[in-house]
């Protein structure tokens, strides 16, 4: 079924398992509107995924001018792991705000890694050798 619905804005819907049945649903302001059922189970499962693309708005890790697109891939990628990771957290009853956990997590891994060893060989300057 196809279904174009205006409520604020025009909406077009396309669904497989739904037929044009209306709910009645209640609003903010306490009226009863009818709405097709398939913006109604739109609006119930999506809820999540549109409050983590809002929260990933306000810390973007990608540049806009990023001409690597894997870098930019790459920087996604990182964010919603950072943002399941506070989903965890506050699901497992962690009281931090989203930009606290970030800082602490930030903080976490700066001190991980200052133990870790150099990549990098150090020149030895006891055995160097002059051409003069």
């Amino acid at each position: 079924m196809v279904l174009q619905w205006r409520d604020k804005k025009t909406l077009t819907m396309l669904s497989t398992i739904h037929n044009a049945e209306l709910v009645s649903v209640e609003s903010r302001k306490s009226t009863t509107k009818q709405k097709p059922k398939v913006v109604v189970d739109y609006n119930r499962s999506m809820g999540g995924v549109d409050k983590s693309d809002q929260c990933l708005s306000y810390y973007p890790s990608t540049r806009n001018r990023q001409r690597k697109y894997y870098k930019k891939i790459f920087r996604h990628l990182l964010d919603q792991a950072v943002w399941n990771a506070f989903v965890l957290y506050k699901k497992n009853g962690g009281d931090l705000k989203h930009v606290a956990f970030r800082m602490k997590l930030i903080e976490i891994l700066r001190e991980e890694g200052r133990g870790l060893p150099s990549s990098k060989v150090p020149k030895s300057i006891e055995n160097v050798t002059r051409l003069t």
